[in-house]
């Protein structure tokens, strides 16, 4: 299950206005993007969000120059606009304009740009939203206890127990310890702590990550007749120290909104001014896989 922490962000959509200090035409044609998708391009150095409106022929994009890698962690970052490192261009084309316009590093020549409008003066708002699990299909739980599957660390090695793939840190994987049933997970030496919140299996008084040979694997450490290895098996009680952890992986996902408070958008004398424009939101921009080595915690 995807655990998601969410930060409040007020969205208040306000319309926009026109003026021209020459009192001439607005040649605005439409701007409605209302209906249109909010699409990315880019990397740490050069993020461009755009959209373009049903007709294929006008566009809103912002581009931000930050070397930062966006949309891993949540987080809201505000950046000021500052018309040459990051900006909002609205275009008028003189033809259908697709996503490829933006995505490629050299723009193509065509469509052509009948009309543009440069925002240099604005705040765009990215709120972050990133996700995280474990797949062990244990049910989250919103709480700092321990022993639940929540923000709790048990085994302190940093990793919060909704998303830590062995809870107890006793380096068997959590799905490995549950028994085949989330709901009713495995408690071998019936002291009422499920296996993957108890370090001593077996209640043997030899801890689980003990009873591994000295390696990372108890699970594959069987010195009986039997399929059950060590760590499983009460009657053994070989013990080999080793305080290190295996490396843990986990899944995660972010979604983000962007919009752009105080927005001005100007074409030589006209402008178009915005208290709130909402650019709108992308689920799933960024997906992957983390993997790495917790450090064992110091006595």
């Amino acid at each position: 299950m995807l655990v998601r922490f969410r930060l409040l962000v007020l969205t208040l959509i306000l319309g926009f206005t026109l003026s021209n200090c020459n009192d001439g035409d607005v040649i605005v044609t439409s701007f409605d993007f209302d209906d249109s998708t909010l699409e990315n391009c880019g990397e740490a150095g050069g993020y461009v969000f755009f959209k373009i409106n049903s007709g294929e022929t006008e566009s809103i994009s912002l581009r931000l120059a930050t070397t930062d890698e966006l949309f891993m962690g949540s987080e809201i970052r505000e950046v000021v606009l500052d018309g040459s490192s990051n900006f909002v261009n609205y275009r008028i084309f003189d033809g259908s304009v697709s996503s490829a316009y933006f995505c490629n590093e050299i723009p193509p020549s065509t469509p052509g740009i009948s009309i543009e409008y440069l925002g240099s003066a604005g705040i765009a708002r990215l709120t972050t939203i990133t996700g995280f699990d474990d797949d062990d299909a244990i049910p989250f739980v919103d709480s700092e206890d321990d022993l639940l599957e929540g923000t709790g660390d048990l085994d302190k090695d940093g990793i919060p127990n909704f998303y830590d793939e062995d809870d107890d840190g006793d380096n068997v994987p959590t799905v490995n310890e549950i028994g085949g049933d989330p709901e009713n997970p495995r408690d071998t030496d019936d002291d009422g702590i499920p296996d993957y919140l108890d370090p001593d299996d077996d209640g043997d008084l030899v801890l689980t990550r003990y009873e591994a040979n000295g390696t990372l694997d108890p699970l594959s450490h069987n010195t009986s007749e039997t399929d059950t290895p060590n760590y499983l098996n009460s009657a053994i009680s070989e013990s080999v120290m080793i305080d290190e952890f295996r490396s843990h992986s986990y899944d995660f996902s972010s979604d983000i909104t962007l919009i752009i408070n105080n927005l001005i958008l100007v074409n030589g004398e006209e402008q178009i001014t915005f208290e709130t424009f909402d650019m709108g939101n992308i689920d799933e921009i960024l997906m992957g896989t983390i993997t790495d080595t917790p450090a064992f915690p110091e006595d």
